[in-house]
């Protein structure tokens, strides 16, 4: 699965979520003053923080990194807090309604940053901050190839020359720690020095300049060597404090993020509906196929039936062909005639952190433009038992709702229809996970609705499957943060709730720890549901599933509750669940 995940764990100053919307262009002066304002504050924020240019497409500053000092940090805030005055002081009564919306999410923006530097503050409590922006800073380098390798090689260069001072003022920074964020922490840096020692080497390979991969050499050494007393000085932490965020952080997050001003508890409500319903249908689905097994060893029998190992990348080609064929057949969502995706083999490189994933380019890319689906084959000189293990997860059920949820109707799709639209600066660089995963999750179920599968309960089992375990992730996010919960208690739900194996519990759980408002997925998915049939209302007779996808994709990512004005109009109810 993909994940698009904000390098500084809040901190950046601009969002890393894909492609957006169609926006008018200036009406009054006022959106002129706004739009002119909104391209001041993220170019001026790409010189804050290279490493997020790097990752959006700005190659301006790739031979940096983001100054992570206290000093550095202070400066960050006070960015924000001017910015937000500004972007306040426009009356958005002036605006357009596209730069009115752009305004909000803007603001929203600055006001989860600021919430996250100056009250949870990970900076100062989560190590794993600067372990991921040094790994990531490197990783944006050369994952893709919007320059040439020699190029990127000399940028890889200064970043790893510039680490040790980062992992230095992360050591200044840091002052408490709980315990298993320092578990994890501890686990990251240590995997960032084999990402170092491997990874980065083998990426430049194939440069043949020896002065360049001998400063590589130095350089990389240095940037291990940094970072594997990184990570031992994080065993030395004293664990203190606690991962929660609370309830009111929490609940200002919801709104924040996704435009859902809703106390916690009826937030949490509508998860545990969700999961008591896909649950009695994952059972009831999983007696159609064997009543005499428990769900658990039904779903489990899915692993059995994969593709042959070696021709793992043509069943995935094989899959999208035909997912393509159905959502243009069955009418799902209206296709650009362009929206084509290279299947390859995961590169070497990354196959330590990808099993399948769409990689779109940064939303200002302008070179490597090309969109791919990586698929990790395994290795054919692995022992059986442990290709039959590895490619459980790509079984003839599962590998095409995986496909579905990445391509065909889902992240790449969005993306292909996105690239189309007249895009605002402000609507490529900020979106919501609520609407990006939820689209690609709606789609699963969505698809087996129409038709996918052609009615065959395996095919459901292993749509359900996808859905119960994002269910408990939405109850696990809120328990963790706000109920108290332990991490024993999380992996209790997943096994006993979602049947979940207790590792996938154990990792679920531990990630929840950690992205406290991982429900997004499940979050989006019910807000479409739920505008889907509010929207079917408007329209009446005139409704066709199309249309509210072609609706829905028009405007780009923002969080649901913004966008049901743009679809409903007066229609609208002001209740996004």
């Amino acid at each position: 699965m993909s994940i698009v995940r904000r390098l500084l764990a809040g901190i950046a100053l601009v969002g890393l979520i894909g492609a957006a919307p169609a926006t008018s262009q200036p009406t009054t002066s006022s959106d002129a003053q706004f739009q002119a304002l909104a391209h001041e504050f993220f170019y001026t924020g790409f010189k804050m923080s290279p490493v997020t240019a790097t990752s959006v497409g700005v190659h301006t500053y790739d031979a940096l990194l983001d100054d992570m000092s206290s000093a550095g940090i202070a400066k960050q805030i006070a960015f924000a807090k001017e910015y937000q005055t500004k972007f306040q002081a426009i009356d958005p009564q002036s605006l357009s309604a596209d730069d009115a919306l752009d305004r909000t999410l803007i603001l929203n923006e600055i006001s989860d940053l600021l919430l996250d530097a100056q009250t949870l503050q990970p900076w100062k409590h989560n190590p794993d901050t600067y372990t991921g922006l040094a790994s990531g800073s490197v990783f944006s380098l050369i994952s893709k190839d919007f320059a040439p390798l020699p190029v990127r090689m000399k940028d890889t260069i200064a970043r790893e020359r510039a680490i040790p001072q980062l992992l230095a003022q992360a050591k200044a920074n840091i002052t408490t720690v709980d315990a298993i964020t320092k578990e994890i922490s501890g686990e990251q840096a240590g995997g960032s020095v084999g990402f170092f020692a491997q990874t980065v080497p083998l990426a430049f390979a194939s440069v043949k300049d020896a002065a360049l991969q001998a400063q590589l050499k130095s350089a990389n050494a240095s940037a291990m060597k940094a970072m594997s007393a990184y990570a031992a000085w994080i065993k030395t932490i004293k664990p203190s404090g606690t991962y929660a965020i609370g309830a009111d952080a929490y609940r200002k997050k919801l709104l924040y993020e996704d435009a859902l001003d809703m106390p916690v508890e009826q937030y949490l409500s509508y998860g545990q509906k969700a999961l008591a319903q896909t649950r009695a249908r994952f059972i009831a689905t999983a007696k159609r196929i064997d009543p005499h097994k428990t769900p658990q060893q039904v779903y489990a029998s899915l692993a059995k039936v994969y593709p042959p190992p070696a021709t793992l990348l043509q069943k995935a080609q094989s899959d999208l062909v035909k997912l393509r064929a159905f959502v243009i057949s069955h009418h799902i969502v209206t296709m650009p005639d362009d929206a084509n995706i290279k299947v390859v083999a995961t590169p070497p490189f990354e196959r330590a952190f990808v099993t399948a994933s769409e990689d779109s380019p940064g939303p200002l890319e302008t070179v490597a433009t090309q969109a791919y689906y990586n698929v990790t084959p395994p290795d054919l000189h692995w022992p059986p038992a442990r290709i039959a293990g590895f490619m459980a997860q790509f079984n003839n059920y599962q590998f095409p709702i995986i496909s579905a949820h990445e391509v065909y109707p889902g992240h790449f799709t969005n993306f292909a229809i996105a690239r189309h639209l007249d895009l605002s600066l402000t609507r490529k660089l900020l979106g919501s996970s609520e609407f990006a995963e939820g689209w690609a999750h709606y789609g699963e179920q969505m698809m087996v609705d129409q038709g996918w599968g052609n009615g065959d309960p395996h095919v459901r089992l292993a749509q359900l499957e996808e859905a119960l375990l994002r269910e408990c992730r939405y109850i696990a996010g809120v328990q963790l943060h706000t109920g108290g919960w332990s991490l024993k208690q999380a992996e209790n739900l997943f096994e006993t709730q979602c049947f979940q194996t207790p590792a996938v519990a154990l990792e679920e759980s531990m990630r929840g720890t950690q992205d406290p408002m991982y429900g997004y997925y499940t979050l989006g998915k019910l807000m479409i549901l739920k505008l889907r049939e509010d929207y079917k209302k408007k329209m009446g007779s005139a409704y066709t599933l199309e249309g509210f996808h072609d609706a829905l994709l028009a405007h780009g990512d923002p969080p649901l509750p913004l966008l049901r004005p743009f679809i409903l109009g007066s229609a609208d109810d002001g209740k996004p669940l």
